[in-house]
């Protein structure tokens, strides 16, 4: 199994946003994560729909089933996210010290809320969307068919 200094310091490996399906977005965000036998105050380094990365000392190991809480701006109530670790950093060269989370059965509020987010951090550019008024989106192409 490789590990994540290994990964990176691959010359031949692809850049990680060219493999990303969905953007992510830089913001620093309060996390509360609770694990299966401890819970972590972390910072929500960039985040994503489907996805964020938590800076903590501590970092559970891949394969950790976890609830996230986040601070989400414009609200006063936590948004609480059913996650599992993906990867997991213990910091030097190979970054932060921290963790990869997926969100998992999201409800389609969540994911709402998760995109609101988004766009108000990136604007709608950071969905692929910014053409909408064009009658076009980047990365789905037209979606207004026009008579000849």
């Amino acid at each position: 199994m490789l590990t994540i200094s290994d990964r990176r310091a691959d010359p031949g490996r692809r850049r990680q946003g060219a493999r990303r399906r969905y953007p992510r977005v830089r913001l620093a965000l309060d996390g509360y994560y609770t694990g299966e036998q401890r819970t972590l105050i972390g910072r929500c380094r960039d985040l994503c729909i489907r996805g964020v990365f938590v800076a903590t000392p501590v970092p559970d190991a891949a394969g950790a089933r976890a609830l996230l809480r986040l601070a989400v701006p414009g609200s006063n109530r936590l948004l609480r996210l059913p996650a599992r670790v993906c990867w997991s950093s213990e910091g030097g060269a190979a970054g932060p010290r921290g963790m990869g989370l997926r969100f998992e059965s999201l409800e389609g509020w969540q994911l709402k809320r998760l995109a609101s987010v988004v766009i108000r951090r990136a604007g709608l550019s950071a969905l692929g969307l910014s053409d909408l008024g064009k009658g076009r989106c980047e990365r789905h192409g037209p979606w207004i068919r026009r008579k000849p």
